[in-house]
């Protein structure tokens, strides 16, 4: 096994890329995993509570490192799963734990993929 450091927004191998997502701890990350059009995105702690944070992004844990930065983070990765469609995966997501994010009005709201779910 080897260790391989990065920074910042990286290509670890073929179409699984870094995604950084600053504010939660240090170098906190994620990954984009792309298929043809379809994209995973596992963001890891980019949410700790999905019934608050969805509609209020700015809201955060006060254990994140840096809540503005987190909260800059969070706002970034809902609007471009939003936007691109994006299914995601982390850590505090409703089961089954992927699903994708809806935008109405300016406000976010997490959809559960059903279960049992096709990739």
């Amino acid at each position: 096994m080897s260790l391989t450091q990065f920074s910042g927004e990286a290509e670890v191998f073929g179409e699984l890329r870094t995604v950084p997502l600053p504010g939660h701890t240090p170098g906190h990350s994620g990954v984009m995993l792309h298929s043809g059009d379809d994209a995973l995105f596992i963001w890891a702690d980019i949410v700790h509570h999905a019934a608050f944070q969805f509609a209020h992004p700015e809201w955060g844990p006060a254990f994140d490192v840096d809540a503005i930065q987190a909260s800059a983070s969070r706002k970034r990765a809902f609007d471009q799963a939003a936007y691109d469609r994006i299914l995601l995966a982390g850590m505090h997501l409703p089961f089954p734990g992927f699903g994708h994010i809806a935008s109405e009005n300016g406000k976010y709201r997490y959809v559960a993929a059903e279960w049992p779910y096709a990739l």
